[in-house]
């Protein structure tokens, strides 16, 4: 039980962390400038949108293994 808890905590925090990053822009230009920074590193925009889209492919796993394990 617990480590589905854990799973399903870490899945959320990734998909929290992409959804700031890809939904909290003003401006065109601060768009590609925060997909470029996944946890706030610097990158080249293709290796911002491949760790963006592992991020997102990986909380969702996580999540689910979390609510498979729990019920």
């Amino acid at each position: 039980m617990g480590k589905a808890i854990v799973l399903i905590i870490v899945g959320l925090l990734l998909l929290v962390e992409v959804s700031v990053r890809v939904f909290g822009w003003k401006y065109p230009t601060e768009f590609s400038y925060r997909i470029c920074r996944p946890f706030w590193m610097s990158c080249s925009m293709r290796i911002g949108l491949l760790v963006t889209m592992a991020e997102i492919i990986a909380g969702a796993i996580l999540i689910y293994k979390g609510f498979v394990g729990v019920f």
